[in-house]
């Protein structure tokens, strides 16, 4: 008879462009807060200083699991980098090709082949410098998320480089053609 945590690690496993699966431990969960937190006061993405809410909330959950993915992996069509200004979405990133080109069409600004900034609301507030605004990466919005057995709560994040880079090396996995994502979650 399988564990709940062993059917969840299995479920997560068998995710279309998921490879590898770790469950974290506490002191691997505090060193990812404490690399992510210092990634988030230098520049996320290399952007503006931010919160990676989605990576905050997968450590927070009692469990937390790290993910290898590759490029099968499906990442949300719209969202998951948020530029906020003030608490308005001012700009997002966009991974859907005729999204993009249709926002562009109305006016708007594409940063990057994945960015838009939203021309109107960066006029409505008045906003004159970008550095003003707060780099959001939200909790990925996924498709399987209801789907984990004996999960609840799940969320799902995406880790800043250097946080990817100790969740590559803690799971033994030199790959740097790889992405890697956290799932954080309570057992019900």
């Amino acid at each position: 008879m399988k564990t709940k945590m062993e059917e969840i690690m299995e479920f997560l496993k068998s995710l279309k462009g998921v490879e590898d699966v770790k469950l974290l431990t506490e002191s691997e969960k505090r060193e990812l807060m404490r690399i992510e937190e210092q990634a988030e006061r230098s520049s996320l993405m290399g952007l503006m200083p931010g919160i990676n809410q989605g990576v905050r909330e997968a450590i927070s959950r009692t469990f937390t699991v790290a993910a290898i993915t590759n490029d099968e992996f499906e990442w949300p069509i719209r969202g998951t980098v948020k530029f906020v200004y003030r608490g308005e979405v001012i700009g997002e990133e966009i991974r859907d090709e005729n999204e993009l080109r249709r926002l562009k069409n109305e006016g708007n600004r594409i940063i990057g082949d994945i960015f838009v900034l939203y021309s109107d609301k960066i006029r409505e507030l008045g906003i004159v410098n970008l550095r003003d605004a707060t780099l959001v990466i939200a909790p990925l919005e996924l498709s399987w998320i209801k789907n984990v057995p004996h999960a609840k709560r799940v969320v799902v994040g995406s880790p800043s480089t250097p946080s990817d880079l100790y969740i590559k090396k803690i799971m033994k996995k030199d790959v740097a053609d790889r992405g890697s994502v956290v799932v954080g979650f309570e057992i019900d």
